[in-house]
């Protein structure tokens, strides 16, 4: 497996990096004597102006990202997140108050972005929704009272949306 190197680029050049510190040095130590400071103190304050200005040009720019590629094996970060997702499946199966709380307005977002992106339907409340939906689906996220049904219901439900 190869890793690829990734360059990346600073705002600016050395040379514009220590232009700008040598201007915001001089402004500050220029301010500081306008302000009455004694030259040899506002030169001290301005060194580290200065010297912090060149250390901000030179970081990377925040637009740069780095992408990291798929891996392209197992990854067991990946059976956490599944094994996580599962438990909580399971805690809200048995606890209505952590269905409507953590899984049914999560199912909703999901349903609704879906709805939104195949059919054009803004959201839930619109007539629409509810004739393109699967009526036990529009239950589950709509119903205060819906309760999570079993892993093969609740499967084939997302699988048909």
């Amino acid at each position: 497996m190869s890793e690829e190197k990734r360059e990346i680029t600073p705002l600016l050049g050395m040379s514009g990096a220590i232009t700008v510190g040598v201007v915001v040095g001089a402004t500050t130590a220029f301010l500081l004597t306008r302000a009455g400071a004694p030259v040899p103190w506002a030169v001290l304050i301005a060194v580290p102006a200065l010297a912090l200005a060149v250390l901000v040009a030179r970081l990377p720019r925040a637009t740069d990202v780095l992408w990291a590629p798929s891996p392209a094996h197992f990854s067991t970060a990946g059976s956490v997140q599944a094994s996580t997702l599962a438990g909580r499946l399971a805690e809200a199966a048995v606890d209505q108050d952590r269905f409507a709380v953590r899984i049914q307005p999560r199912l909703r977002r999901l349903v609704e972005a879906r709805l939104r992106q195949r059919h054009g339907v803004p959201d839930l409340a619109d007539p629409r929704a509810a004739a393109l939906l699967d009526p036990d689906l529009h239950r589950l996220v709509t119903d205060p009272g819906a309760t999570l049904p079993d892993h093969r219901t609740l499967t084939r439900l997302l699988e048909n949306l």
